[in-house]
């Protein structure tokens, strides 16, 4: 499954190449040897809080992506996972993934969607709100300290 166009400018991909070290005023919220974390442009419902898990390497989809990064991205989902109850007081967290346009994909480059849940919050019918610059800085920083 390849879906990409022809030269497509992966914004997971330059994003990665300016790590290491996320910078304070940064929507990075975690970043280790093979994969990194951010909060998205995008929230749901009204739920403020949300993380992408990323390889740092490019992989197209989940058919693309070494078996051998379950386990890291296992490890950075719990971590964000304590990190978002324990900044937010959430109640639970929901994971969700896409692959291809069927499946709802829309960047060409592997992710793992992190929710944080609360009772009847309605996020999968709730309406796509871009977050500000200030609000995505604030969220990463928060969840940082509680990492």
């Amino acid at each position: 499954m390849k879906n990409a166009p022809p030269g497509y400018d992966c914004p997971f991909c330059g994003i990665a190449a300016t790590l290491p070290t996320p910078a304070p005023e940064s929507a990075v919220v975690l970043v280790d040897t093979n994969l990194y974390a951010l909060v998205p442009t995008h929230h749901y419902a009204g739920i403020q809080g949300n993380c992408l898990i990323i390889p740092r390497a490019h992989y197209e989809n989940v058919l693309d992506i070494p078996d051998d990064l379950g386990n890291e991205f296992f490890r950075a989902t719990r971590r964000l996972a304590k990190a978002m109850m324990k900044t937010f007081g959430c109640e639970g967290i929901s994971t969700r993934q896409h692959n291809g346009p069927a499946g709802n994909q829309d960047v060409w480059h592997y992710h793992l969607h992190v929710f944080p849940r609360y009772s009847h919050d309605g996020l999968y019918g709730g309406k796509k709100s871009p977050y500000t610059v200030a609000e995505r800085i604030d969220i990463a920083a928060q969840l940082r300290a509680a990492l």
